[in-house]
């Protein structure tokens, strides 16, 4: 909303003459877009969420009559009505190069086909393969016309497969779906597709690694999750620095990692949280430290060794010689370290005139400052003490960007 204002300002100042041609021009190309773009509208929305009610009544009306129709017709109308419209579709996008509505449709029939069909004639209980078919028969399209939401229909059911099936088998069809998604995100330049593909690499890794717990090697505990969640969680600082590399999913990653950032942190601001982590992470010999490791040394070669360095050594430290009573010094310690984040989302929302960095800041602060109150660390003595020594750390925050403002 905030570019579609600026774009909006920058045209006005040319309609009144307060800058030229050239000027508007230039600055409109630093937000995509150019003085002679149409004007925005929400007609693509609507017809994707018209194909979706679309969709979702065609499965309501078949399946409310489902059961009174002879089964040679059952199947002969599914072959019928996903063939019509598939080739409606690819009819339209050879000729018009359009036809995403049709082959969303399309997709949704196939899918409702396939499950149909595998009900009428028994053809096993297993679900999990009729997701995969579902979304190998969207992965050729997705691919072909570049569709945005058949890539997104596609990395949807394909995430429920990997759901649905990782409790039988490695999900190793996975990377063949996210690599057609992020191609077409990439062509497309698709925000919403980046961001879920993103979302969904970090889901069928954290599935990966649940069966290296399932082995005899693994513990029984599979704490070291959190472990490798929060190697994850600095990669993703790392490539929240690289706006460039997603697009117009750079806005998006550089505002809520910070969020994610947060949510994941507010937990670890708890004694008992870690309390009890430390009581259940397996040593050195956890899995989780390893695969965090790993992605540590990526988020270091993306430009964040200082952030990575610091991490590995604090993973590195509970696995080795963490032990449950010492749960209130790392409470503290994510307390001051989430106080420090705040304060630097604050100073740099101010910087790059990001509302969205500023705020998560100051809720950042007001957050910590709540749950501590509630749920005190050392009793009312340790907790005054927590408060104080926050104090302290933003007032020298304060007295720091002063001087900093002060230089010529």
């Amino acid at each position: 909303m905030r570019r579609f204002l600026l774009r909006r300002a920058i045209r006005a100042w040319f309609a009144d003459g307060d800058i030229d041609r050239a000027t508007a021009e230039r600055l409109l190309a630093r937000y995509g877009a150019g003085l002679d773009d149409p004007a925005p509208s929400a007609r693509g929305l609507v017809v994707a969420l018209a194909g979706l009610f679309l969709g979702l009544a065609l499965l309501l009306v078949v399946s409310a009559n489902w059961q009174s129709l002879p089964r040679e017709l059952r199947l002969a109308g599914l072959m019928l009505l996903t063939a019509t419209l598939n080739g409606v579709g690819v009819a339209r996008y050879l000729r018009q190069g359009a036809g995403a509505f049709w082959l969303l449709l399309g997709g949704f029939a196939y899918g409702a086909s396939i499950m149909l069909i595998g009900q009428m004639y028994h053809l096993g209980e297993h679900y999990a393969g009729g997701l995969l078919l579902w979304a190998l028969g969207l992965l050729a399209p997705a691919l072909l016309t570049r569709g945005r939401l058949l890539a997104l229909l596609m990395l949807v059911v394909a995430g429920f497969w990997m759901v649905a099936h990782h409790r039988y088998g490695w999900p190793l069809w996975m990377p063949l779906f996210l690599a057609a998604a992020f191609l077409v995100a990439r062509y497309r330049d698709s925000a919403v597709l980046t961001l879920a593909s993103l979302a969904t690499t970090a889901l069928w890794l954290n599935l990966m690694l649940t069966w290296v717990y399932a082995t005899d090697f693994g513990p029984e505990a599979a704490e070291g999750l959190l472990s490798f969640n929060l190697a994850l969680l600095v990669l993703a600082l790392a490539l929240a620095g690289r706006p460039g590399w997603f697009g117009a999913a750079g806005h998006g990653l550089s505002v809520w990692v910070p969020r994610l950032t947060l949510a994941m942190l507010m937990p670890f601001t708890f004694v008992d949280v870690w309390r009890r982590y430390l009581a259940l992470a397996w040593t050195w010999m956890d899995p989780g430290l390893w695969a965090g490791l790993a992605v540590l040394v990526v988020a270091a070669l993306m430009g964040r060794p200082l952030l990575a360095t610091v991490t590995a050594v604090a993973l590195v430290g509970v696995h080795t010689g963490g032990l449950p009573d010492q749960a209130w010094l790392w409470a503290v310690t994510v307390n001051l370290l989430v106080l420090v984040l705040a304060l630097w989302w604050l100073r740099r929302g101010l910087r790059d005139g990001e509302a969205g960095l500023f705020f998560t800041g100051l809720g950042a602060i007001l957050l910590v400052a709540l749950l501590r109150y509630l749920d005190l660390i050392g009793g009312y003595l340790g907790a005054a003490a927590l408060f104080a020594g926050q104090a302290c750390l933003l007032l020298l925050a304060a007295f720091y960007w002063r001087r900093r403002e002060a230089r010529p």
